[in-house]
């Protein structure tokens, strides 16, 4: 692994290569994490990812995005657009360092969500993997307020409740009105127009939501796969972002695409 800072001076970012073992690809990999308690719950499955894809040839980046992790910005700076210009600094950044020609993008959660965004303006990919899609924002966002409240009951102390109030942190996390705005915003299934690079759907359950997706994505006509990769242990959603599973089928789909 190299550990490095790119961007511009006034916007480092962090991130680290993954450098590929043995017979090098010409298509590389860049990984798009989740946010805010997602993204601590699956950073190690992230490294084993980029792990797993190096020994298959494959140069991989993981990076945080501005204003999260080890980049530069205060946390209450994070916006739905910034984060996807990082994906296109970190796509360019990869192609820089190895040379390689097309770079598939694999997001999970809401990393999936700026990664399709990122794809639509323009940013060409040989692949889009969608792990555990985040496929409506405001749905994502209503998910997060009934953990805190769950957490809330268990406090010491727990707070009045306002059902005027927007909380502008959840878990523990800086979510900002103009970041939950955005998030909000954010609809896959409702998109009018679709990359039209190969995607593929991961997920270990199918939702109502997932389902919403594949709908939307069979009425495009574009390539499209659904993998349904059950979830290992004793389920929920911890034990399926982390997923030996489906870390080998997100390899296995990669190495077919490359």
């Amino acid at each position: 692994m190299t550990p490095c800072f790119f961007g511009t001076s006034e916007r480092q970012l962090f991130g680290i290569h993954h450098p590929a073992q043995g017979a090098e690809r010409s298509t590389g990999v860049v990984l798009c994490y989740p946010a805010a308690q997602e993204y601590m719950l699956t950073h190690w499955a992230f490294r084993k990812l980029a792990g797993m894809l190096a020994r298959e040839g494959f140069h991989v980046f993981r990076f945080d995005y501005y204003g999260t992790g080890d980049s530069a910005g205060e946390v209450h700076e994070g916006r739905v657009a910034t984060w996807v210009q990082d994906i296109r600094n970190a796509v360019n950044e990869l192609q820089d360092v190895t040379g390689v020609q097309r770079v598939a993008l694999v997001g999970l959660r809401l990393g999936a969500a700026l990664a399709v965004r990122a794809a639509m303006e323009g940013l060409s990919t040989a692949a889009l993997v969608l792990w555990e899609p985040m496929v409506e924002g405001e749905a994502w966002l209503r998910e997060l307020e009934l953990l805190q409240a769950r957490r809330d009951t268990r406090t010491l102390f727990p707070r009045p409740e306002s059902p005027l109030e927007v909380r502008e942190e959840l878990l523990g996390f800086p979510f900002p009105r103009a970041l939950r705005d955005d998030i909000v915003a954010l609809d896959l299934a409702a998109l009018p127009a679709w990359p039209s690079t190969r995607t593929h759907l991961v997920v270990s359950a199918q939702k109502p939501e997932y389902q919403r997706l594949q709908e939307h994505l069979g009425k495009t006509g574009l390539p499209f796969q659904h993998h349904l990769v059950p979830e290992e242990g004793a389920g929920g959603q911890e034990s399926a972002l982390l997923s030996n599973r489906i870390l080998q089928t997100i390899t296995t789909l990669l190495k077919e695409a490359a």
